[in-house]
């Protein structure tokens, strides 16, 4: 099995030092792949500093200097990688940017390239913001030659562009997912791209469902993405225990597994 830690919203303001605190105690052993911002507008995000809110001044992330230090050492020693997560992350007409936004081919070839010099990666990965995404959406990260962590209704156009591919897929997919009832544990490829699940860990999470989740992963050696949110490590999950902690005791329990392999999002595809 391969695990991924996924770990969306890094920006421009984003602290080094929570990133550290979240994730120094495991990189040794962890990678942690972060989706990043590249010209984040703070606006209406609730994770924003408080004289940043409401702004609609675009930030850089090349302006926060401690962060980009911190990745690119990271980088270059093996322990973080680096993912798209959107353009400036802000929401059109209500609906997320990847859904509603305009421009969005042009957007994903400048936020991939961005990112590429900044840090001295190959960015393959898009993430999209608030883990939504349009046809449209689609087709601007297929052009700027990403791949998509999420796995959008392989049968609705409003989501992709159906083609004979994608709804060849749909035996197995749904195999997997509607009557085992376990999410789709390997990479779907879709041709001109491709695609993966992903396990989300935060305020909503159910330990007991990511265990079985994991442990379903490991026994069809799959790839389980842990997808998580550094700013929540300190709220509680339906359990009534830290997000942080759950995090902790899924990397524990994967490496008491035989042969798994904790890897970077970019090397997964």
């Amino acid at each position: 099995m391969k695990f991924v830690i996924r770990d969306d919203d890094a920006c421009a303001y984003t602290s080094p030092d929570v990133i550290c605190s979240c994730y120094e105690r495991i990189w040794a052993d962890v990678p942690v792949s972060l989706s990043m911002t590249p010209f984040r507008i703070p606006g209406d995000d609730r994770h924003a500093p408080e004289h940043l809110k409401g702004s609609k001044e675009v930030l850089l992330l090349e302006t926060n200097n401690e962060l980009v230090s911190l990745v690119q050492d990271g980088v270059k020693q093996g322990y973080i990688d680096v993912a798209l997560h959107g353009y400036n992350h802000v929401r059109y007409h209500g609906l997320p940017e990847f859904v509603a936004g305009e421009n969005l081919e042009k957007k994903a070839c400048e936020g991939k390239t961005y990112l590429d010099k900044l840090f001295g990666v190959n960015v393959v990965t898009f993430v999209p913001p608030n883990n939504a995404i349009s046809s449209s959406g689609m087709l601007a990260f297929i052009n700027a030659k990403m791949n998509l962590v999420g796995i959008p209704a392989l049968w609705s156009g409003k989501y992709r562009h159906v083609n004979l591919r994608s709804l060849s897929l749909i035996p197995e997919y749904y195999w997997h997912e509607k009557f085992l009832r376990h999410k789709y544990p390997f990479i779907l490829d879709l041709g001109d791209h491709k695609e993966i699940s992903y396990h989300t860990v935060g305020p909503r999470s159910v330990a007991r469902i990511l265990f079985a989740e994991l442990n379903y992963c490991y026994k069809h050696n799959g790839i389980f993405i842990l997808s998580t949110h550094y700013h929540a490590f300190d709220r509680l999950t339906m359990d009534n225990a830290p997000v942080g902690n759950l995090v902790y005791e899924l990397v524990e329990k994967a490496s008491s597994y035989p042969n798994t392999e904790f890897v970077k999002i970019n090397s997964i595809w």
